[in-house]
Order: structure tokens, then sequence, then C-alpha cells
């Protein structure tokens, strides 16, 4: 159905400030504990009651809806796996291949669909009134992430993005681009054509509606709720005026979004 995307597994305790590369993962981890019921006594020795969160992992579990509690829950009580065959980000240009007729029109009216849902999507007060909670640190070339819960169970739908991505350097905070993060067993439709190249997120661990970190070994190592991934999907796109994406709608980060490379410390820099 589309050519495969090249592995570039991201890691980093901050979702998907997982968006960081792998060379950077677990950069939220801090020896900061809370209680975990996920973790049981190994037998003859002490119940192990905490488990280390990352450093700017909200505390207050209030921070979230219990509508959005539960959409987390139900995620996490997948049976899925991990993702088989380690889809992780495409750095660099995503290149486009032309579009045949029939997906040519149809995409068109996708892609104006999630054009005319900005209007809707462009402030902070307005996605939190829709139930959007912000889940990340900023991360270079991305920006910070606001994530509907609920809506990662629906179906794929280019005017409703599960998750945003917002310019937080800037006053206000501007909507960047989207990210379509959707539960199914096989990589979802999404766009017709073949160029939105969907990708995955490995042991993800979700404390407070907050992306803890990567590539937790499984939930005894999470402090909150622990997704393998396995039917979990992810999607960035650049449908927003003025932040056109010039290594392609679906490229994985955007150079505008970049900060320079003189002056910035390599952990902080975008990936070449």
């Amino acid at each position: 159905m589309r050519a495969p995307a090249a592995v570039g597994l991201i890691v980093a305790g901050l979702l998907l400030a997982s968006c960081a590369p792998d060379d950077r993962q677990d950069a939220a981890a801090s020896p900061d504990a809370v209680a975990s019921p996920n973790v049981a006594p190994a037998a003859g020795l002490p119940p192990v009651t905490s488990v280390r969160i990352g450093p700017l992992t909200p505390r207050d579990a209030d921070r979230i809806t219990a509508a959005d509690r539960a959409a987390i829950e139900l995620l996490g009580a997948s049976a899925a796996g991990a993702p088989a065959d380690g889809k992780g980000h495409e750095h660099g240009a995503a290149v486009e291949a032309p579009l045949f007729t029939g997906d040519k029109a149809i995409f068109a009216n996708q892609w104006l669909a999630a054009q005319r849902a900005v209007s809707r999507l462009d402030s902070i007060d307005e996605i939190v009134a829709l139930g959007y909670v912000r889940s990340s640190a900023p991360i270079a070339g991305i920006g910070s992430h606001w994530v509907r819960w609920p809506r990662l169970a629906e179906p794929f739908d280019p005017a409703q993005p599960s998750m945003l991505l917002f310019d937080e350097s800037r006053q206000p905070a501007r909507l960047v681009g989207y990210s379509y993060w959707v539960q199914s067993a096989t990589e979802p439709e999404g766009f017709a054509g073949s160029n939105d190249h969907w990708h995955q997120h490995q042991g993800l661990c979700i404390v407070n509606g907050w992306a803890d970190r990567e590539r937790s070994t499984g939930p005894d190592a999470c402090a909150g709720t622990f997704f393998p991934g396995g039917d979990l999907w992810m999607l960035h796109a650049w449908p927003v005026a003025g932040y056109e994406n010039t290594d392609g709608k679906f490229a994985t980060f955007n150079r505008k979004l970049c900060p320079p490379i003189f002056g910035t410390p390599d952990v902080a820099r975008c990936p070449e």
C-alpha cells in the first residue's frame, strides 16, 4: 500500500519528546519517583512502590479529565505488542510521488479540509476548550504536542487531528502543524496516495497525559500507562499557512522550527 518508511527511531522522555534521536534517549529521566500500581514485588524482596519519572512530567493527576484518563487506559490495555517492523521517523526531505487523477482529487479535498480546520484550532484557549492537553515540552523542528486523547481511538479524519503542534517560543503560541495519531491494527489509509508515511513509537510511558519517556521496557518500568505501540500510528502534517514545509507536506521535521546551529547545543538541534 505504501512505500516503506526509513527507520529513524526517535527517543526521549518528552513525547514524543520522543522526537529526539536515539543517542538522546531518556533525556527526561530523573531519580524522582512516584507511586506506581503497575510494579509488582519480586519473590523474597521488599515491595517495589515507585518508578522514576522525568523532571518535566506533571505530578498533578487532575490536569486531565476522567475521559482523558479512561481513553489512555484503554489504549494501554490493547493486546498489541511492540511495532513489528520498527517503522520510525524519517529524517530529511519526504519525497512526494505524483498522484494519479483519482487520488489527486481526493487528496486535494482532504488537504483542503485540513487547512480549513486551522481557524478553529489556532489558539491555546480554543484547543483547551476542545479537550486538547499539553503532552510534551517543545521539540526542535516540531514544536510542543497537544493531544486530544479520546480521539486516538477514532478513525482518521483530516479535519480532526488527535494531536496539534505549537510553536511556544512565540507569544502567543502559534499553531504550526498537525500530528495524526491513530489506533489501528495496520497502517491507516490516511490521505489518498502513497506520500503519507506513517511511523510508530515503541514503549511510550504516559503519566498524567504527558509522554514521560519512550522505549520503556514494560509496565513495570512505567509510572503511568504503558503503550507497547504496535497498534498506534502517527503522521506529521504541515497544512498551516506560513509553516508550509519545504521538505514535504508529511516530513517529520520543519526547518522553520529549527533553532540556529551556532550557539545551540547538539541535543537541542534538529537532526541533520
